[in-house]
């Protein structure tokens, strides 16, 4: 909608100057105005050379070839010279502007442009009944050139709303094509017949009475249009129509039957002639909407440029000021031969009523397929969301997801160690003090003497025991199996394709594998908790999953398989990944598994080898704690990981496997005994309605949203809006789509604007090659109605 600005001068003329000017501004989101005040200083210079203008002005109009829409008479007229015109122009539109520009005025103008946007439509309206102040030029106000959809009317101080009681599906134009003598207006009749979608009565040189008789016609009027000669007198209080070679008539003449015309919904009144400002000033007090006329005398050609490019723009839909202000534009490719000519057109306005609207589209080729796009715009984003959804499932964007879920990952704000865990690391630093690796046999049995004491809950022992690492290899069997808190590891797949197979010794039930799952980018995303058993293998958990079962067994929770294949611990639910979980649509089947919920930050406190083998730690990191021992080092082949954390470091970086199990055991333990959530999705319909959700936001941006500016601005206002909701979800654990809706939302923006583009182009094709066969109806000047 506009925003109206309602410009009232107060008392006082250009002489004494305006000490109470007030201007209310009205915002569509806001029912009640805005109020600034200012003043204008006198300015005598202007009223001056407006009467020097207005003599040269109509000296050079009653020139031969320029047929004005006046009857004058041609006298010799010597001494006009155009150059000298335009000096006076170049002076008058220089005063207007430092008048305007007056300190006193100067507030409602910036009052005015603080609140104003570049793409408003805006309607000012000035109050005033005194006719200099309504001759003035004031389209030269800099706030009107400086916004482009802004446009200036004139309005009498009183005004008040008329009900009306007729509303029509159909445009209906009242044409009085009065006396021509001099001049052409089959130009202007021809302009008005070819309107699609309206029925236009023409009354050609009709007498006062047939005038009156078509005024009051039941179903009423929504134009009035009148071409032919005209002109305003009484110091601009009055106007005479010359509707035929004999009789003018006043709008007195027809008062009633205005009055009747105006309250069956007659909203514009458009007179295409000479000096309409008496005309406008009567038609006022008897509060028309709208009316168009011509400040001065005007051109024949000039007349017809003006109804063409208003027709034209007002009949395609663009706002009654805009279409004005288009049109009024458009006269200044003719000011070479016709200067001033984009100065004449003026808008008349009744602030009571809201601007009259176009009421039905002309029915072209183009305008069908406008129509049709009006009705099926609403399919656009179901289209989009439908491709965005056969190309996930194709795979296509798993890549493009994953990165977004890594950076989601890596957002989540840091969270503490994990106090339940400790690992003791092999560092580079114990290999060069040990001078050995792999770590001895001996050296392992003489840590798991260390820690025993100590009464850890349970004890992970991620380095591979398949084979002996002598001296001490007995030894270490025999502390295995004297040990029930303690679980080694063995492999399905190393990294080098090998199999490892448990230790020799060490009961089934305290055996855990340390495989995992690999996303096809090697980042490790998913925690595997079962697979099958293998022969060199002879277990079904993992090593996280035994360790952290141990550990629950103290608190007395026991982890429950329920039948829908779900897992039930304490304030834990293990759900396990589906073929097509979040973004993953090339997931391979095999394994139980869930998303690893990394521990942003350390995951727990650490111990070298060699501050445990020397007794140098405080005995509180081992009591009651999991001890997870595993090699750091990256100088020898030990296994690691790039994790969503490490890939976006400087330089890509693998995380140890003891670390990895670490993150694994916070995980259930987290979850079991801190309510910790796992990662989530949502069920594939409601991802779809997501996805829809955005393409259709994108699609509104596109169709609603008015103004360049604002429309290319909205998209990343809304791509952020979305990437923060998606965001505020994942702090919560769950996972939901970000990729695949902002492409849906940019991808429904770009459709409508591409369709729109198209209808541009192709009502301009349609326009250049098509004319129209509707050309209304008239009515000859003897009374009776007979088809053009």
């Amino acid at each position: 909608m506009s925003k109206v600005v309602v410009i009232n001068l107060g008392y006082g003329n250009l002489l004494a100057g305006f000490p109470n000017v007030t201007a209310l501004l009205w915002e569509p989101e806001n029912p009640r105005p805005l109020k600034f005040i200012g003043a204008l200083p006198p300015a005598a210079e202007l009223e001056a050379i407006y009467r020097r203008w207005q003599l040269i002005y109509q000296a050079l109009y009653r020139t031969p070839g320029w047929r004005p829409r006046i009857k004058i008479d041609r006298e010799d007229i010597t001494n006009v010279s155009q150059v000298e015109f335009a000096d006076i122009c170049t002076q008058y539109v220089q005063l207007m502007d430092e008048w305007l520009n007056a300190e006193d005025f100067r507030n409602i103008d910036r009052q005015l442009r603080s609140h104003l946007h570049h793409s408003d439509e805006i309607q000012v309206i000035l109050e005033t009944d005194d006719d200099r102040l309504r001759r003035l030029p004031w389209h030269f106000w800099k706030i009107l050139s400086d916004y482009p959809k802004a446009e200036i009317a004139l309005s009498a101080p009183q005004y008040q709303r008329v009900e009306k009681s007729h509303h029509r599906k159909q445009m209906r134009i009242l044409a009085i094509l009065g006396d021509s003598n001099g001049i052409d207006i089959t130009g202007d009749r021809s302009t008005l017949s070819e309107i699609p979608d309206a029925e236009t009565v023409f009354l050609v040189e009709p007498s006062r009475q047939e005038v009156d008789e078509q005024l009051w016609d039941d179903r009423g009027w929504d134009i009035l249009f009148f071409a032919g000669h005209s002109e305003t007198q009484e110091g601009g209080n009055r106007g005479l129509l010359a509707i035929n070679p004999r009789d003018k008539i006043g709008i007195s003449h027809l008062k009633s039957a205005l009055k009747t015309a105006i309250n069956r919904g007659l909203q514009l009144a458009i007179f295409n002639s000479c000096d309409g400002l008496g005309l406008a000033k009567e038609l006022a007090d008897l509060q028309i909407p709208q009316i168009i006329v011509m400040g001065e005398p005007v051109a024949d050609g000039v007349a017809h440029a003006f109804l063409v490019h208003f027709v034209k723009a007002f009949s395609r839909g663009s706002s009654f000021y805009l279409a004005v202000r288009q049109a009024r534009e458009r006269l200044e490719g003719l000011e070479d031969k016709f200067p001033c000519a984009s100065w004449l057109p003026v808008i008349c306005q009744n602030p009571a009523e809201v601007p009259m609207r176009w009421r039905s589209q002309p029915i072209t080729e183009t305008q069908q397929f406008s129509k049709v796009g009006d009705r099926t715009v609403g399919f656009i984003p179901l289209a989009v969301t439908l491709m965005m959804i056969i190309i996930r499932q194709l795979g296509l964007l798993q890549g493009w997801e994953l990165k977004a879920y890594d950076h989601l990952m890596r957002s989540r704000p840091p969270e503490p160690p994990d106090s339940r865990i400790l690992i003791v690391e092999v560092t580079e630093n114990d290999v060069q003090l040990q001078k050995e690796y792999p770590i001895s046999d001996a050296t392992l049995t003489q840590l798991l003497q260390k820690l025993e004491p100590h009464q850890p809950r349970a004890i992970g022992l991620t380095l591979y025991r398949d084979l002996p690492v002598p001296p001490g290899h007995a030894e270490l069997i025999a502390q295995m199996q004297k040990q029930s808190n303690l679980f080694a590891v063995c492999s399905v797949e190393k990294s080098d394709g090998e199999k490892v197979r448990s230790p020799v010794g060490i009961p089934k039930t305290q055996l855990g594998f340390d495989d995992v799952v690999i996303d096809p980018d090697g980042i490790l995303r998913r925690h595997l908790l079962f697979m099958k058993r293998q022969p060199e293998c002879q277990t079904k958990v993992s090593l996280s999953f035994a360790l952290a079962t141990e550990y629950l067994k103290a608190e007395n929770i026991q982890p429950q398989m329920a039948e829908d294949g779900r897992i039930y611990m304490e304030k834990a639910i293990f759900d396990p990944i589906q073929p097509n979980t979040g973004g993953y649509k090339t997931l391979g089947t095999g394994g139980w598994s869930v998303m690893l919920n990394y521990r942003s930050g350390s995951v727990a406190k650490t111990l070298s080898l060699t501050e445990v083998l020397e007794g140098d730690f405080n005995p509180n990191l081992v009591k009651d704690k999991i001890v997870i021992i595993g090699v750091t080092t990256t100088s020898v082949n030990a296994k690691s990981f790039f994790t969503p954390y490490s890939v976006a470091q400087s330089r890509f970086k693998k995380v140890g496997g003891v670390t990895i199990q670490a993150q694994m055991v916070s995980q259930i333990l987290s979850a079991a005994l801190d309510g910790r959530p796992q990662i989530g999705v949502w069920v594939w319909w409601g991802e779809v309605i997501w996805i829809g959700l955005w393409s259709g936001v994108g699609s509104a941006i596109a169709w609603r949203i008015r103004g360049r500016i604002r429309m290319v601005g909205a998209i990343p206002v809304a791509i952020g809006l979305l990437y923060l909701l998606c965001y505020l979800l994942f702090l919560q654990s769950t996972w939901v789509p970000l990729i695949p809706p902002a492409l849906a939302l940019v991808i429904g923006y770009w459709s409508i604007v591409i369709g729109r583009l198209s209808l541009v182009i192709g009502h301009w094709s349609f326009d250049k090659g098509q004319g129209t066969n509707n050309k209304g109806l008239e009515t000859n000047n003897k009374g009776q109605t007979t088809r053009d």
